[in-house]
């Protein structure tokens, strides 16, 4: 039985993006052992799939965890360890770390003698090609074969939401990214506010012809906060209908993220900026219309360009935002 050991200490949607390599692996090994090393942050997310065995915390801070898994995952005697996050502290911690053979993916960072002595070979993370480019080139080095069809979430079992969730509506995910102040001091902003909401509202539905469920967030936005007091009433727990378009247009509250999968899932096509949740809905093929950053369109397109069913609109001032959104074709 092989044994993988995998660093992601990243973000969600760079674990989600990494199970195409584990894929793989379970394609050429079925019975292969992978285990991953996360961020607190992240491992609460990963724990859910079921064909992951054991999941290590890298906390830096954390020195008596450090020393912990250590001497663990040396006792494990790994047959492969590979560095997906690129992260100094993945690097220098993985050269503790007892395997047969060490892989990295770099992007930035290249410490020639650490790479020299302790890594058999390694990869540069490069935006000249698309991640699922980079992504086959270690699958293709490593002797294992690309999957037809990556099954982002083969072993993630869907329980059904609470509430009985509709079929066949638009998903609107409205999180930090859209707001000004929230997210990266250098993206563009569209001045999403209380005055504009509608007008967004109105494209989409002029676009879709289906129900609109709405979503947010864990960050409190008070902009957002307006446009939900003064702009729905509470239906049931966690649930608002719009005053204007009651159960056309759905606003649900404090949704986690694996009760977004579950809506992405159930939807027939998605408003967002792009992140974790286009992964999502291109697991399931779902339309999706994702804004991203005119300056970043390199960096988009690294991370979407094999996905057949988004379309990528520039983030910008709402009239031009709705007027893209209204020109995309499927």
């Amino acid at each position: 039985m092989n044994k993988f050991l995998i660093f992601r200490t990243d973000r969600i949607g760079d674990f989600i993006f990494s199970r195409m390599l584990t894929e793989s692996i379970k394609l050429k090994y079925p019975d292969s052992k992978i285990d991953f090393v996360c961020s607190m942050y992240n491992s609460k997310y990963i724990k859910n799939f079921r064909d992951i065995r054991n999941i290590y915390i890298l906390d830096k801070y954390n020195i008596p965890m450090l020393i912990k898994n250590l001497i663990k995952i040396n006792k494990v005697n790994y047959d492969y360890i590979i560095i997906l996050d690129g992260k100094r502290r993945s690097i220098f911690y993985s050269t503790l770390l007892k395997s047969k053979k060490k892989f990295v993916i770099l992007k930035d960072f290249r410490p020639y003698l650490i790479l020299k002595f302790f890594f058999n070979k390694y990869f540069i993370n490069s935006e000249a090609n698309s991640q699922f480019n980079n992504f086959t080139t270690i699958i293709n080095y490593l002797n294992l074969k690309v999957p037809d069809k990556i099954n982002y979430y083969n072993g993630y079992g869907f329980k059904n939401l609470k509430n009985n969730l509709i079929s066949n509506f638009t998903l609107l995910h409205l999180d930090e990214k859209w707001f000004e102040g929230f997210y990266h001091s250098d993206y563009e902003y569209m001045s999403l506010n209380y005055n504009n909401f509608y007008q967004l509202i109105n494209t989409i539905h002029r676009k879709f012809k289906k129900k609109i469920i709405l979503t947010s967030g864990n960050i409190k936005i008070d902009n957002f906060d307006l446009i939900i007091k003064n702009r729905f009433y509470k239906k049931t727990k966690n649930i608002y209908f719009s005053n204007k378009f009651k159960d056309k247009l759905i606003y649900f509250e404090n949704t986690s993220f694996r009760d977004l999968e579950r809506i992405v899932k159930n939807s027939s096509s998605i408003v967002c900026c792009e992140g974790a949740i286009s992964h999502v809905s291109n697991a399931f093929n779902i339309k999706t219309i994702a804004l991203i950053n005119k300056m970043s369109f390199k960096t988009a397109t690294y991370w979407t360009k094999h996905m057949n069913n988004i379309r990528l609109v520039y983030r910008d001032n709402i009239n031009s935002v709705c007027k893209q959104i209204n020109n995309v074709k499927f």
